[in-house]
């Protein structure tokens, strides 16, 4: 007789309150050859790195991400210049720096400094990834044992257990925060971490 069996998807969540806050900074400048465009970004990338350092955010939290030089036409698809560009990763472990620190990179370059993205995490998701494939293992289980039940049967061994992978982490949204002396303040709120895991178990004859 061939072996009967109950495969179940189960999903688990844990939430966590934000600890970093991961900034994708873009500096640009446009000039009419790729020389002077080049040379504006650095100039404007190295104020923008000197500020976010003395803002507290250590050189390993610092990174460059990409950079590119563009063409720039007018509105006639003539050629008026070029545009350079840089992108920087910045790692904030203090949350409600963020403000002031985004504010002072500002200052020093201008109109010339884009926020591409402002993303909450934690630094450590170990403890509640573990937590989330727990809940994700838990809600499996009682999934299977309904439809053991259903199939008149009950749950045996563990036969296999496959991680799906981590759930899309949602987020309470980046917010500015009106009553604070602070143009940009960051309202962590609170993650949801996910996981998901396949598991399998033999289905055995119920009271066995």
């Amino acid at each position: 007789m061939d072996q009967r069996t109950v495969t179940v998807t189960g999903s688990g969540t844990a939430a966590v309150t934000p600890d970093v806050v991961r900034l994708d900074l873009r500096v640009g400048h446009d000039a009419a050859d790729v020389g002077a465009a080049l040379a504006g970004a650095a100039s404007g990338v190295t104020a923008v790195v000197a500020s976010v350092r003395a803002s507290g955010v250590a050189d390993a939290d610092i990174r460059t991400l990409d950079a590119d030089v563009s063409q720039r036409f007018d509105a006639t698809g003539r050629p008026v210049g070029f545009t350079a560009q840089q992108r920087l990763r910045v790692v904030v472990r203090r949350p409600e720096t963020v403000g002031a620190l985004l504010e002072r990179a500002a200052g020093e370059v201008g109109n010339a400094l884009l926020v591409d993205q402002v993303r909450l995490d934690v630094a450590d998701r170990r403890p509640a990834l573990a937590e989330a494939r727990d809940a994700a293992y838990a809600d499996a289980r009682a999934k299977a044992e309904q439809y053991a039940a259903l199939a008149g049967g009950a749950l045996g061994d563990v036969l296999g257990v496959v991680e799906d992978g981590a759930l899309p982490v949602s987020a309470v949204p980046f917010g500015v925060a009106r009553d604070s002396a602070v143009g940009m303040p960051v309202e962590t709120g609170e993650l949801e971490l996910g996981a998901a895991v396949t598991v399998t178990w033999d289905l055995t004859a119920a009271g066995q």
